[in-house]
């Protein structure tokens, strides 16, 4: 039976998380907002001008300005705007003169299909490379892992999007070189996101699961017998999986913002090219719904992260504070070596 403090201090938690996520949103939009009204260029100017077909004249850069309230003062329409889309409704994009919630709703499931195969890559190799550099204690095949995961966290995107092109597309033929008409043209977007996501992902499966293959149960597991990929795959992977569990989270959130380069390079319908055709041409209503939307598709990853880490790390589920356990370093299990084995087991101490 669930305990009245733990339903406590999990209110108290998605209270500060709700908190925290309406106050970063807020900031977002409202950053998004100032930004582009620093920026040069007169978005009025341009939809008159894409009305009419050539160059507006003051009278109807006036008028388009006064029909979407763009007279009135930045603070006021920024509040305007605000309002609106609490309800979902992100206004008409100065660009193209419809609706943007149908835009967004045509490229963002783009966007996601993306970042999930991303999500995928990175996951798989990483671990998988992780694995290897726990387990490969020394040895020139755990040199050449770090620096090949070295190497894809260091990378631009950009430069190995060009690399990815030369070579798979120009040289030997194999995908296209941009569009979405298959599964051929998914490959180079995923590699060009999902590989510096594996190298950092790698990093940290390797030193997490290292230290949790050196506890006394490990030891107690091989003198039972135990194989190597047991120990690993049972002992070794859901002891470390806290902080593995919280760089995941944290690496779809970078997949998501991610698209905003790789889906202008490749020439992808996405949400992330919407955001930088909309920054070029000031479109100031879709530009903020993009960004809110990014933003909060980067929070809601770290998010579940927290809540996938709290179903399965046990010091979590008794404390109720995620964040604070995904290391370990407040549990009174650190200070005593029977308990931190018991408490790394899942068992009670």
């Amino acid at each position: 039976m669930t305990e009245p403090g733990w339903l406590r201090r999990a209110g108290a938690l998605v209270a500060r998380w709700t908190v925290d996520t309406v106050g970063v949103l807020l900031a977002l939009s409202a950053g998004t907002f100032a930004l582009v009204l620093l920026a040069r260029g007169d978005a009025a100017a341009m939809l008159a001008a894409t009305r009419a077909g050539r160059p507006a004249t003051p009278e109807q850069v006036e008028a388009v300005r006064v029909e979407l309230g763009m007279d009135a003062p930045a603070p006021v329409r920024y509040l305007r705007w605000l309002r609106d889309a609490v309800t979902g409704d992100f206004g008409v994009s100065l660009r193209t003169d419809t609706p943007i919630g149908p835009e967004i709703a045509d490229r963002i499931g783009v966007t996601l299909g993306l970042v999930a195969g991303s999500t995928v890559v990175a996951l798989t190799v990483g671990v998988g490379i992780g694995v290897a550099g726990a387990v490969l204690r020394r040895g020139p095949l755990r040199g050449t892992l770090r620096v090949g995961a070295l190497l894809a966290t260091s990378v631009p995107a950009f430069w190995l999007s060009y690399l990815l092109v030369l070579l798979l597309a120009l040289r030997l033929g194999l995908v296209p070189t941009s569009g979405i008409a298959g599964p051929a043209t998914w490959v180079m977007p995923m590699a060009v996101l999902g590989l510096p996501a594996a190298g950092a992902l790698s990093r940290v499966v390797a030193v997490t699961l290292r230290e949790a293959l050196d506890r006394p149960y490990v030891l107690a597991a091989q003198a039972r017998g135990s194989s190597p990929l047991s120990i690993v795959l049972r002992d070794g992977l859901p002891n470390a999986a806290g902080p593995i569990l919280s760089v995941a989270g944290f690496t779809v959130g970078t997949l998501l913002v991610g698209t905003v380069v790789v889906e202008q390079i490749f020439g992808w319908p996405g949400l992330g090219a919407y955001f930088v055709r909309a920054a070029a041409a000031r479109d100031v209503p879709a530009l903020q719904a993009s960004a809110l939307l990014l933003g909060g598709g980067f929070i809601l990853a770290n998010r579940l992260a927290d809540v996938v880490q709290g179903l399965v790390d046990p010091r979590s589920r008794r404390t109720g504070d995620v964040r604070g356990q995904r290391a370990g370093l407040r549990s009174p299990a650190r200070r005593d070596p029977t308990r931190r084995v018991q408490a790394a087991r899942g068992e009670p101490t």
